[in-house]
């Protein structure tokens, strides 16, 4: 286990913000933030300032959203914040889902939703090939539909305007979409360095 070795500190509830010249990582460490009571003699927060010889960026990646009429009004969410709500916070950010994903991860984020109680009125998903999870969506009572959301009315949200892949429209109630079109890396830290991805 890393933290029994003696040249290794595990700095857990730290974020890495930025990477500056001469290897100089700094981070937030969150001590206290979480704490009801903050313990006597610690902070809140502490600052640190790391030199490092070498260094490995494991930052993940960074949801994609999809670009549609009205996608920034309230309602309109990336697919892996709505499971963050769900798993994290068991807060639903919507009573009547429309997910419109271009990758499976938004089909998992429908079957959250769908655990969570909320109504998942369709899944909108422009590639053709049958997802192997849509029949047992639909035996849950949710459209998988063929195509892509163009358009939402109200603020917040109130319904979503789809084109099927046929070339017909449909609206459909709802007062969540929530979107995902894939993943990108987080590379910024390390492209502030000049690094580049291969």
């Amino acid at each position: 286990e890393l933290a029994t070795l003696p040249n290794v500190r595990v700095l857990s509830r730290t974020t890495v913000f930025g990477i500056y010249d001469s290897r100089e990582y700094c981070a937030v460490e969150r001590v206290s933030d979480h704490l009801a009571h903050t313990p006597e003699g610690q902070p809140r927060q502490r600052l640190w300032k790391i030199v490092a010889k070498r260094a490995i960026l494991a930052t993940g990646a960074i949801e994609r959203p999809l670009v549609f009429g009205g996608n920034d009004r309230p309602g309109v969410m990336t697919a892996s914040s709505v499971s963050t709500y769900i798993n994290r916070f068991a807060a639903v950010p919507g009573q009547r889902a429309i997910v419109f994903a271009t990758s499976d991860s938004g089909w998992a984020t429908a079957l959250d939703l769908l655990d969570a109680g909320t109504d998942v009125a369709a899944i909108v998903d422009p590639r053709e090939a049958a997802n192997p999870m849509a029949e047992s969506f639909r035996k849950r009572g949710t459209e998988v539909l063929t195509g892509v959301v163009t358009d939402v009315a109200g603020a917040p949200v109130r319904k979503a305007m789809v084109r099927l892949v046929d070339g017909r429209s449909r609206t459909i109630a709802a007062d969540l979409v929530a979107v995902s079109g894939g993943w990108n890396p987080a590379i910024g830290l390390g492209s502030n360095l000049g690094a580049r991805p291969v």
